[in-house]
């Protein structure tokens, strides 16, 4: 792959020989970090490989993003070529993808501007996902379907992401423990709180923070998931497996077992075709809380270290405006009226 890769760039695109073997260097040194072949590489993997490089090695930023640049290169090549895709899935049942985002990259001062907006979900559309899993689950407990549990476990893992705005890493790396209550709210029980490993900033390395619960539905959600539906992964296999969510085989769910889930929920919803990625769960949930909260509360609930990078988050069309603005002027009149 690298060898077809090299020759790509030397040849057609007459690339400078000096700036494609560093390249291969920088994708060599990725693999030796990761201890295994790029088809099986994780977001998680770089997210470590960029640990070391921006903490532990103390590069430059232009040139981590130079680093970062040549993995996310190489990736974009390979899964764009077919032989490659074909071979990798024949022998080993793997497909091969990105894992190198703008979300896990230190991006380039234009790329904002240059970028392509990301999918989210209406209101009316995450109403719409949801209700979806509703029915498919009263159908499969009709009919004793074996997709059962992977559905009830599914509308806990996916509302989870939605309510709380998590990353899919941190929803993942999630475990039974990975919870406390709000003082607060005690009403919430013992789910007032996420606690998440999330991404750091230019190569910073994972940051912990704690997430406030605001959706009131999400604690009776989890707690019918961990006592009800979990146990049943676990039949058969190792009883003390901590992870939240898991597959079908007792494992911690994996990142394209989750992408394949999310890809039939949006099949059971009718959103195919919506530019609709299990991230943009996270672009939802800053949207929908930008309504509720303020930027510096929605901010800090999703872990952003800039406002800026928050902002790009949201997704505020003319209609919900408008709605906001009705919706604050008819508080106001009526409480003028009830005077």
């Amino acid at each position: 792959m690298l060898d077809k890769w090299a020759t790509r760039r030397t040849g057609s695109l007459r690339q400078k020989v000096k700036s494609v073997t560093g390249d291969i260097t920088v994708v060599r040194e990725m693999a030796a970090f990761v201890g295994n072949a790029p088809w099986y590489w994780s977001e998680d993997d770089f997210d470590r490989w960029c640990e070391v490089i921006g903490v532990q090695r103390n590069l430059a930023v232009a040139t981590q993003r130079k680093y970062q640049s040549a993995i996310r290169n190489f990736l974009a090549y390979i899964v764009d070529n077919v032989k490659f895709k074909n071979d990798v899935r024949r022998q080993y049942g793997i497909d091969l993808r990105q894992i190198c985002t703008s979300e896990n990259c230190i991006p380039h001062v234009h790329e904002r501007e240059l970028s392509v907006e990301r999918g989210f979900f209406t209101h009316d559309e995450i109403t719409l996902f949801f209700e979806a899993y509703d029915r498919a689950i009263q159908e499969a407990a009709r009919f004793r379907a074996k997709d059962l549990r992977p559905l009830q476990r599914d509308k806990a893992l996916f509302f989870l992401l939605y309510a709380c705005g998590l990353r899919i890493s941190e929803a993942l790396d999630l475990d039974t423990t990975s919870f406390s209550p709000n003082p607060e709210f005690p009403e919430f029980s013992h789910y007032g709180f996420v606690s998440v490993w999330g991404k750091g900033s230019r190569g910073s390395g994972k940051k912990f923070r704690s997430v406030p619960v605001t959706h009131s539905g999400l604690p009776a959600l989890l707690d019918w998931y961990i006592n009800s539906v979990r146990p049943k992964f676990l039949l058969g296999v190792d009883a003390n497996e901590q992870a939240l969510f898991l597959s079908e085989r007792g494992k911690r769910l994996g990142v394209s077992s989750l992408e394949a889930r999310f890809k039939h929920g949006l099949e059971l919803a009718g959103l195919l075709g919506k530019n609709l990625t299990p991230h943009s769960m996270r672009h939802s949930s800053v949207t929908h809380e930008s309504l509720r909260f303020s930027l510096e509360a929605v901010r800090r609930k999703h872990g952003h270290v800039y406002s800026a990078t928050t902002q790009g988050y949201m997704h505020i069309s003319d209609g919900m405006v408008n709605e906001e603005v009705n919706r604050i002027i008819t508080s106001q009149i009526d409480r003028i009226n009830s005077k």
